[in-house]
């Protein structure tokens, strides 16, 4: 008779490959993320990253008269790849139970663990975007209807001209005071079921309105997608370690990878207060 082993029901390679693809469909379907894996097998632990900077609107030329000639320049910046770990404890009780799917759920929950964390790595990229390297709008008397727009005028043009969808990533105090104003619309009545899984609240002045409570009370940010990326030299791995005397397993999960930010042109923060 076939039985049933502790070893058969915790295979840290099959986790691992459901982490790896459960985690590349969440941060796509966040539109914030693009992978990268071209580091993966390469030597070296740093990445650097040139930005081009903007050549600015053409100038109108008189006939037979010599125009300027712009020089094309890029910013370059390093990132250094680091590694992110989660560790979970599962006893044998609760493996060989059954009950909710414990094995399952410690997956599910590595997943998320990461993702958090290359969440809070975008977020702290963010904190970091000043006038002299990004766009940086302020608003005087609150966070309105009007200031999203002027702060629109920043992104690149781009955007504008591929008809790009944008983004505004607030806080949930923010939110609350956006839902105020009449240019708001509510989720329901203007945006598809497809959006509900990426957190989208509403929308105002073209921007779909997405909350996270990790950024503070006083700066928002106009994002475009995929303006972040999330660089992986090393897919997840998943490991196993028996504690014999406790009867429980250890799984633990890393991923080695760096998230940056490749064009700053295609995002604004938004530094504002309340009245």
């Amino acid at each position: 008779m076939p039985v049933t082993l502790l070893e058969n029901l915790i295979n840290p390679e099959v986790m691992g490959d459901m982490i790896s693809a459960e985690l590349e469909n969440k941060l796509r379907a966040t539109q914030f993320y693009k992978v990268d894996r071209t580091l993966a097998g390469r030597a070296g632990n740093t990445i650097t990253i040139p930005t081009w900077q903007y050549i600015g609107e053409a100038v109108d030329l008189a006939e037979n008269a010599q125009g300027d000639v712009t020089e094309m320049t890029t910013t370059d910046k390093e990132y250094t790849i680091k590694k992110a770990v989660k560790n979970v404890s599962l006893t044998d009780e609760a493996v060989l139970s059954g009950y909710g799917d414990p094995v399952g759920e410690a997956t599910r929950q590595l997943r998320m663990s990461l993702q958090d964390k290359m969440d809070s790595d975008g977020i702290a990229l963010l904190a970091g975007i000043t006038p002299s390297n990004g766009h940086v709008f302020t608003a005087y008397a609150g966070i309105g209807y009007g200031d999203i727009i002027d702060a629109l005028d920043l992104l690149s043009k781009d955007n504008e001209e591929q008809g790009i969808k944008t983004f505004l990533l607030c806080n949930h105090t923010t939110a609350k005071h956006i839902r105020q104003s009449p240019e708001f619309t509510e989720l329901g009545t203007a945006l598809s079921d497809r959006v509900l899984t990426t957190g989208v609240v509403g929308q105002i002045g073209g921007c779909a309105i997405v909350i996270s409570n990790k950024l503070i009370d006083t700066r928002s940010y106009i994002l475009t997608p995929q303006c972040f990326t999330a660089f992986i030299k090393r897919d997840i791995t998943v490991e196993r370690q028996r504690e014999m005397l406790n009867k429980r397993t250890i799984i633990g999960a890393d991923c080695h990878y760096v998230v940056a930010i490749e064009d700053y042109d295609k995002i604004v923060a938004i530094e504002h207060t309340y009245p």
